[in-house]
């Protein structure tokens, strides 16, 4: 994909968060979902911010009144979408929004660190020799020294398979605390407020920022915050399907499956909470998000509507 169609996709995604934040009408998931569309490229941050601009000078009161259907509306016609992100690029001073997008980079991250972006995976070998995979909208700082091996997680999920060294001890930190490998293969996720990791193979010691301890072996999954561990269950299988490309669900809710299927699609995925409590199991197609929501509507009584190539809703049936 060239700049500059990147730069428009990443131009109309902001205005369709626009619009749905602004409209009053955004659930908690989707503001979640936001948060993460926002941190996943810091070229958003900077596109969203001077949207945002532009939209205090038209009045936001004005559109926060506006019933969603109108907005709906407004962005499933192309003329009224393009009227809005005329008016709200102009108002925000968007005439070099080539040089802006350039010149913004990732300096802002620590050096050392990995990031991939929607629909990205990265797979890598690090210098001691241990392999790693980032899934999308993922990142991480490395650390290595004479004393260890540290990989800081950011945000989003990997999957380390992790090569012995009896000098270095191979850390994995994330914001509730930090799981020292003892020569293993295991999967960690960030997520909100708590930490996620999957014992593939031998065994890791957690150490809580509050200090608690626990040590899981394969086979075994544990959810932690800062102050303990929250669950300790068996592993279904599957969790590190998406290294290929493919999402492997077991008696999962569809709206775990949608959480999942954000990271690989750009713009909006709304789900209603009828439709998000709905179970089911099977394999998606990760680097395909349109015929994952085709399999969707099949196996379940969904309809999914297209409001745009950005816009996707899911209701039940």
């Amino acid at each position: 994909m060239s700049s500059t169609v990147a730069d428009e996709a990443m131009i109309e995604e902001a205005a369709q968060w626009m619009a749905l934040l602004q409209s009053g009408h955004a659930s908690t998931q989707e503001q979640n979902a936001f948060r993460r569309w926002r941190e996943g490229d810091p070229r958003r941050a900077e596109v969203f911010n001077r949207m945002g601009s532009g939209l205090s000078i038209l009045g936001n009161e004005g559109l926060r009144r506006m019933p969603r259907e109108n907005l709906l509306h407004t962005l499933n016609a192309p003329s009224g979408r393009r009227s809005f992100l005329r008016t709200t690029l102009a108002l925000a001073g968007f005439a070099s929004l080539a040089s802006i997008v350039t010149r913004l980079s990732d300096t802002w991250l620590p050096s050392g660190t990995l990031r991939t972006g929607t629909g990205e995976r990265l797979h890598l070998t690090l210098e001691d020799g241990s392999a790693l995979s980032l899934d999308a909208r993922s990142k991480v700082v490395t650390q290595f020294d004479s004393q260890q091996r540290l990989l800081q997680l950011l945000d989003g999920k990997l999957l380390v398979d992790v090569a012995k060294d009896s000098q270095r001890p191979f850390i994995v930190e994330t914001e509730q605390g930090r799981m020292r490998a003892l020569g293993t293969r295991f999967l960690v996720q960030q997520g909100e407020g708590q930490t996620q990791i999957t014992m593939l193979h031998s065994q890791v010691q957690i150490i809580t920022r509050s200090g608690a301890v626990q040590v899981i072996n394969a086979g075994q999954k544990a959810t932690f915050n800062a102050q303990g561990i929250l669950k300790l269950e068996a592993v279904r299988g599957g969790e590190a399907a998406w290294t290929q490309g493919l999402l492997q669900v077991r008696d999962r809710s569809l709206g775990e499956v949608v959480e999942a299927l954000r990271d690989y699609r750009r713009g909006i995925i709304r789900i209603s909470p009828e439709a998000a409590s709905l179970r089911l199991s099977g394999i998606f197609p990760l680097d395909d998000s349109q015929s994952a929501l085709q399999l969707l509507a099949k196996s379940l009584p969904v309809q999914i509507e297209y409001h745009s190539p950005y816009w996707v809703s899911i209701e039940r049936r």
